[in-house]
């Protein structure tokens, strides 16, 4: 199998787009050193990009893909396919596969095309997302609840067969990267809980609301912390979010990389993910977040809003969505019980195994491996 993956990245950032890209790459690269050593020489993974690329950074390390850095990266990928004849081109950016479908339209039948977000209410969006759909060999969606709505609006829309959506309607979810080693990782909070925040800081994430539940936490737990971690801080939102961090009881870490974020999620005891999403699709509450995963990966109870997205990772009936700070409060009051949290510990982590990288990796693989191997037949999979 020969592929080419491609991501329009500015730079080596350790937030959400760029980890879960090389979170991604790691797992099928992985995949590839599992099988044997005569059928690996038939494998080919390259990765276009718009950085050079060194080999360990962020703390990735990869043994078969190759990196190309490229100012122009569709010409460097039609190109790279012309020499090495690629099996499929996997694209994770909307306006980049759209130019890469235009400049070379005969590479579409090897394209696939990861789409991140689509605004149905929008005609230009939805016009763009339905081009790519139409002249690509397969799309996939970060979560079941939008690859579902998708389907349901090109059902309603055009005259695709039920086969045929089922084939190019596809879920590559986000994932996490498991914990370094052979460690299984255990919540190791010290009375107090602590609160942590980790992500990308946006007004619809819930800042001042986090801000809020621990000034009611410490009127009963006064040694109680809110932990931020944060990659970035949206312009926007800037002026609001720093007066919020320089609050008591706020530890503003700033950013940390991936392996610090994890260790300190295990020492804080409870995650915390708002969202508060005032889009007019609700693309966001469809979405799952990353920092969910993190926390749930990890076996740490995590706090959240109960939107579509989290309701498919944490089940209807999840007793920790929260609306408010009081929700909060009230949460936080039923974790201080030590065998109450070790339940709640038990719960996530049982769900959160399926969003490790190995584990949600693998269909997305065997899907290739499928399609690879009936291409090699002459046929089309099933």
């Amino acid at each position: 199998m020969k592929i080419c993956f491609s991501c329009h990245l500015e730079k080596f950032k350790p937030k959400g787009n760029v980890l879960q890209f090389f979170i991604m790459l790691q797992a099928i690269d992985r995949e590839v050193e599992r099988l044997p050593a005569q059928e690996r020489e038939g494998f080919v993974l390259h990765c276009v990009l718009p950085f050079r690329y060194v080999n360990g950074m962020g703390g990735f390390r990869f043994r078969h893909v190759r990196f190309y850095q490229a100012a122009e990266l569709n010409s460097k990928i039609i190109s790279l396919d012309q020499k090495h004849s690629y099996d499929f081109i996997f694209i994770r950016n909307r306006t980049q596969a759209r130019e890469f479908i235009k400049k070379k339209p005969s590479l579409g039948k090897k394209l696939l095309f990861l789409s991140i977000h689509y605004n149905l209410n929008d005609p230009i969006i939805m016009n763009k997302v339905n081009h790519l759909f139409d002249n690509s060999r397969m799309v996939f969606f970060q979560t079941v609840p939008n690859a579902r709505r998708y389907r349901e609006y090109l059902e309603r829309k055009t005259r695709y067969s039920a086969r045929e959506l089922d084939r190019k309607i596809q879920v590559l979810p986000q994932f996490v990267e498991g914990y370094s080693g052979d460690q299984d990782p255990q919540p190791q909070p010290n009375p107090p809980l602590d609160l942590i925040m980790a992500g990308v800081l946006r007004p619809r994430y819930g800042l001042e609301t986090a801000v809020n539940a621990i000034r009611l936490i410490r009127k009963e737990f006064p040694g109680a912390k809110l932990n931020v971690l944060y990659p970035s801080i949206v312009i926007r939102y800037r002026k609001q979010a720093h007066e919020l961090l320089r609050s008591r009881g706020v530890r503003n870490h700033g950013q940390k990389s991936m392996w610090e974020t994890k260790r300190m999620i295990l020492q804080s005891g409870i995650g915390l993910a708002l969202i508060y999403d005032n889009t007019s699709d609700k693309n966001p509450s469809h979405s799952y977040l990353s920092r969910v995963l993190e926390y749930m990966a990890l076996g740490v109870p995590v706090l959240t809003t109960k939107t579509v997205g989290n309701i498919h990772l944490l089940g209807e009936k999840y007793p920790l969505f929260v609306k408010d700070e009081h929700d909060i409060l009230k949460c936080y009051r039923k974790l201080s019980d030590p065998d109450y949290y070790q339940q709640m510990c038990q719960y996530v982590k049982s769900r959160g195994k399926h969003y490790l990288a190995e584990n949600a990796v693998k269909p997305f693989w065997n899907l290739l491996m499928d399609e690879w191997k009936a291409m090699k037949k002459g046929r089309s999979p099933k």
